[in-house]
């Protein structure tokens, strides 16, 4: 605290030198008329610089020191001064070289006093240079004794031993000062920084009050009055004690934070289930007003919720090495050392504060989930992706990426800026798992819901929530691959809470935008279709894993050869009555609260309820097959990716 006491002192010091360098009245008048006697125009030249110096005008005193000096070459108080004005310029190397020509013309008190503060300057604003220091105070206590009654050297002794952070020197110069000036403003300034110093506040401050009274300017007093009210105030409250208080304020504030947001999931949810009960008067005319207002607020928490994940990481490492160091220090303290304990709670602290890191800088990779399918070679499939957009009124999807599931879903590529814009590449992941059976009304119905979350804008701006999604995956991922998946470990607790609290939150919007695209299909195809559809995907996942399932253990088993996994029966039929069950389970199992769907039954009720007024498209029995140029080929190279699969993921080979 003292040394930086002291340099706060140094740079207050050289301020109200300015009052007091050199402004001896007989000592101006001794070297003014020594000079008048050898050249008055030199003389005349001193009054104009000295003038200028009092008016802080240091450019113009430096050009007329150095006009004084050209004149009289031995009058070698011109150019002390006018290192000084240099030096107040700020031009070190400039006040170096005259300080140091001064003395070696003659090494008087003063010239020597002047050298030292120019060497004791840092440059450039750098920090003071150790050897700079050291010569600095060799050559004021030069000063000090060849004039021991020179005031201006006590005064640079004081300065100098500011800037070198060496109390003892202040003292010493102190000393000096109170047998010259006593009552002098700058010697209780100069006593006043001492007794802060040495931790006297009180004198401190009493100190301060009578250089004020005695002529201190005002800035140098307040700077220093602040400096003794913040040292006081340290004393008073220990960093230590502040770090506690703010840290528990923090964490009580992180943990009340995670707790409104959880309260405001639950809140939500059962706001989003109210809502969708109420059947809207139009609703061709989009989301209600109480629904926009409910769809803003889902925003607002859910980017509420990713800040609180980022700002929660400096917390998280805090707590781990709170709770990894206490636990290594009482272990160290106990009388004996239990290596292998040590050992472990070492690496467990350094594998979490790793799997923090590499969770907070994981990057999205953005492959491709599928086979880009070329829409130029499907004519049928892409009028009917166009006729679609045009009925919801939306711009149609760009790539089309077939697998080999039952998958059925868009989503948007390119960054916020380009979503917002209406220039991102809009994606349709479609499995060819869910097209055997499918009829075409149905699909359209499917798909007029898929554009439905384009027109209400679901699949914009959602990277930041998907960052965090990413992140908080990764992080639980990267703890049970280190072993540091325990329920002491802070990491490990902080991520299972916050994936519940975040799943809350982004899967109950999900769920409402869910009910709004769903209104889509049935105000465009019929609620009748929209339900064909849907069941129709849930059956086709069932039956279609199940086939899977089925296939691939039967040909592991016979190794035999998978050419077209559709169009292959399994020789142990699936029980059909199994099959029909556990599809209607699916059609009426009620979601948890950390589901991204409604349940199916609500769905189908929700949508049959709508007062639909429009004319909705007529049915078509035709298969989605028939929009497909070759059916056989598609199944063929999706089959292909299975096989890649199971030998990739399982090292076999059908």
């Amino acid at each position: 605290m003292r040394l930086a006491v002291l340099a706060i002192g140094f740079g207050i010091a050289v301020s109200v030198r300015a009052g007091v360098n050199e402004s001896f009245d007989a000592f101006n008048h001794k070297i003014h008329d020594e000079l008048r006697a050898a050249n008055p125009e030199a003389e005349s030249l001193l009054t104009d610089a000295d003038a200028a110096r009092a008016r802080n005008d240091y450019r113009a005193a430096s050009d007329l020191y150095a006009k004084v000096f050209a004149k009289a070459p031995t009058f070698v108080h011109a150019l002390r001064r006018e290192a000084d004005a240099e030096l107040r310029l700020g031009n070190r190397s400039s006040a170096f070289e005259l300080a140091s020509h001064a003395v070696q013309l003659v090494r008087s008190s003063d010239n020597l006093a002047m050298f030292a503060l120019v060497v004791a300057t840092p440059a450039n604003g750098s920090e003071p240079n150790a050897d700079d220091m050291k010569r600095a105070m060799g050559l004021v206590r030069e000063a000090v004794v060849v004039d021991h009654k020179n005031l201006f050297a006590h005064v640079a002794h004081a300065e100098v031993a500011l800037a070198a952070g060496s109390l003892n020197e202040l003292d010493e110069a102190i000393a000096y000062l109170k047998d010259l000036v006593p009552d002098d403003g700058l010697t209780m300034y100069f006593r006043s920084i001492s007794a802060l110093g040495h931790g006297d506040f009180a004198a401190a401050a009493s100190l301060l009050e009578a250089a004020r009274a005695a002529g201190v300017p005002e800035e140098q007093y307040r700077s220093l009055s602040a400096a003794i009210a913040k040292a006081s105030y340290d004393v008073e409250h220990p960093l230590w004690k502040r770090v506690a208080w703010w840290a528990g304020i923090a964490f009580g504030g992180w943990i009340a934070t995670g707790l409104v947001l959880f309260a405001s999931g639950l809140t939500l949810s059962a706001i989003t289930l109210k809502q969708s009960e109420r059947v809207p008067a139009d609703p061709s005319a989009g989301p209600t007003s109480s629904e926009s207002r409910l769809r803003s607020l889902y925003r607002f928490i859910l980017g509420v919720c990713c800040v609180y994940y980022y700002l929660s990481m400096p917390i998280l490492v805090a707590a781990v090495l709170l709770v990894g160091g206490g636990l290594l220090y009482e272990m160290l303290t106990i009388g004996h050392m239990p290596i292998k304990l040590i050992v472990i709670v070492f690496v467990l602290t350094v594998v979490t504060l790793w799997s923090i890191l590499k969770s907070v800088i994981v990057r999205a990779r953005d492959a491709d989930p599928g086979e880009r399918l070329d829409l130029e070679k499907e004519p049928a499939l892409r009028e009917v992706l166009l006729h679609v957009a045009e009925r919801v009124g939306t711009r149609p999807v760009d790539t089309v990426f077939l697998t080999p599931g039952t998958d059925m879903a868009v989503f948007e590529r390119g960054g916020l800026l380009r979503q917002l814009a209406g220039k991102s590449e809009r994606c349709l992941i479609l499995g060819a798992g869910v097209l055997e059976g499918m009829r075409l009304s149905a699909f359209q119905a499917v798909l007029a819901h898929e554009y439905g979350h384009f027109s209400n804008r679901d699949t914009a701006g959602g990277g930041f929530a998907l960052s965090v999604r990413r992140s908080v995956v990764a992080l639980a991922v990267n703890l049970a691959n280190a072993g540091a998946a325990n329920w002491y470990n802070p990491a490990w607790l902080f991520v299972n809470g916050f994936h519940r609290v975040f799943l809350r939150i982004s899967q109950g919007a999900s769920r409402l935008q869910e009910v709004l695209a769903d209104r889509w299909s049935a105000i465009l195809y019929g609620a009748a279709a929209f339900e064909e559809g849907l069941r129709h995907v849930i059956d086709r996942s069932v039956r279609f894993d199940n086939h899977v399932s089925a296939t691939i253990q039967e040909l592991v088993e016979s190794k035999r050869v998978l050419t077209n996994l559709y169009r292959y029966e399994p020789l142990a039929a699936a029980d059909g009555a199994a099959l029909d069950g556990a599809v209607q389970a699916a059609i009426e199992r009620q979601p948890s609260a950390y589901d991204s769907h409604p349940c199916p039954l609500d769905r189908f009720r929700w949508v049959h309820a709508l007062p639909v007024s429009a004319q909705v498209a007529k049915s078509n029995d035709a298969g989605v097959w028939t929009l497909f140029q070759d059916r056989d080929a598609v199944e063929q190279r999706m089959t292909a990716m299975v096989r890649a699969a199971v030998a990739h993921n399982h090292g076999i080979q059908i």
